[in-house]
């Protein structure tokens, strides 16, 4: 694990070399929405109090600020994403689930990208963060199974466009990987112990502004 964190930071330190002597700078805002492949919520004293749950298609924010020299980018992103409860399964029990899982992290990414004839610019990232992971598990009865949060590393990868509207002004699409690198240790309510989430993942699309200072 750590040398999976030491890896992605290295590649971030070789993209932001650059851009860190750069003297343009821009604000970028995004929203959009995700879903969540299947989590898997592990207890290793007692596998029958573990779940795996389902979330429905939720949404997500960021606000970002960051520079940029030739073809490299680097910025500092905040990120929330929230996804409402669908379904979970524990003790091989499929039941419904209220509540929701919601996420905030702060990334440092890194990115690569080509300027087409001033208009396109398409780019590709990737970025490392540290934040919360939420979870407010409920049965359908009202009975609360999990309400607790973590800290986890975590890390995502990035492939879009932005189409320049101005000098200072653009407009972008992309699509986001994310993925937690470390797992989130979260108190069971309904039975005693503690779960392991160990995957939790989104699969993202995303629009945006993004403005030039200078």
């Amino acid at each position: 694990m750590k040398k999976t964190i030491y890896g992605i930071l290295v590649l971030l330190a070789l993209l932001i070399s650059a851009p860190a002597q750069a003297d343009t700078l821009y604000f970028a805002a995004q929203a959009g929405f995700n879903t969540q492949p299947t989590s898997e919520n592990q207890n290793a004293a007692v596998p029958a109090n573990g779940f795996d749950l389902n979330t429905q298609s939720g949404v997500n924010g960021a606000l970002a600020v960051g520079t940029k020299l030739g073809m490299l980018r680097a910025e500092i992103e905040a990120v929330y994403r929230y996804n409402p409860n669908d379904k979970f399964d524990q003790g091989g029990t499929p039941q419904g689930a209220d509540g929701s899982m919601s996420t905030a992290h702060l990334f440092l990414n890194g990115y690569v990208e080509i300027d087409i004839l001033g208009i396109v610019t398409p780019y590709a990232g990737l970025g490392v963060g540290y934040g919360t992971v939420s979870l407010n598990l409920k049965q359908l009865d009202g009975t609360v199974v999990v309400d607790d949060d973590d800290t986890v590393y975590s890390y995502q990868l990035m492939a879009g466009a932005a189409v320049n509207v101005t000098e200072n002004f653009s407009l972008t699409a992309e699509y986001r990987y994310f993925d937690t690198i470390t797992d989130a240790e979260l108190t069971l309510s309904n039975v005693p112990g503690l779960v392991e989430n160990s995957d939790i993942s989104s699969h993202e699309i995303r629009f945006g502004i993004r403005y030039w200072l200078f």
